[in-house]
């Protein structure tokens, strides 16, 4: 199984997938399912990878170019410039696929190709705090947490963010706090930066 580029002549099987892999989650709310017409922007902006095994598609992950005009724009979350923004939008890996690091392999390959796009400045994703293996994917790609809230019509979610031109590690005296610890995450998270998740804790620097 090898990732290759995938576009939009993909969107049936990359939706079939979808479903399939909402179907057998225990928990539902990690997964923000895409609508049909999303899918397909989203594989009509250029980052988009795959992964076939005998002619099935088994994983994919995309990338997402949003208008500066959309409603609850991740930009506004991080604080950034919406119009040098791209968002990590979907990543989705079958379960007989999994356990062979295909996401972060994906997001590897797509970030290469984003740092020579001179479009952007800003990655941005999110990601359901209990959702460990996407949020610990994340981080070691690069990500960092700016800011933990409701979205999505009240689900819980990291807002993770990639400087581009300049992604530097923080620095201060960090602190640990629990990856389940919601209070001080609504109260205190759009002030820190969470860059580590080692053995049940985030560890945090003051922005």
């Amino acid at each position: 199984m090898e990732i290759v580029k995938i576009t939009v002549d993909a969107l049936d099987a990359v939706l079939e997938m979808q479903e399939e892999i909402y179907e057998q989650m225990e928990v539902k709310e990690a997964l923000e399912r895409i609508s049909r017409e999303e899918m397909s922007t989203i594989l009509t902006d250029n980052y988009s990878v795959g992964v076939y095994s005998d002619d099935k598609l088994v994983a994919m992950r995309g990338f997402y170019i949003p208008s500066v005009d959309e409603e609850e724009h991740l930009a506004d979350d991080a604080g950034v410039d919406k119009s040098r923004t791209i968002y990590s939008e979907i990543a989705l890996v079958h379960p007989i696929a999994r356990g062979k690091g295909f996401q972060f392999k994906m997001g590897e390959i797509l970030l290469k190709e984003l740092k020579k796009d001179d479009r952007f400045d800003h990655l941005i994703a999110t990601v359901m705090p209990l959702n460990i293996p996407s949020l610990k994917n994340s981080l070691k790609l690069g990500l960092k947490i700016v800011n933990t809230k409701y979205k999505y019509g009240g689900k819980r979610r990291h807002i993770l963010h990639m400087d581009l031109r300049n992604n530097k590690n923080p620095v201060g005296e960090p602190i640990e706090v629990g990856f389940d610890d919601f209070d001080w995450m609504f109260e205190h998270g759009k002030d820190y930066i969470g860059t580590e998740f080692v053995n049940g804790f985030i560890t945090y620097y003051k922005k």
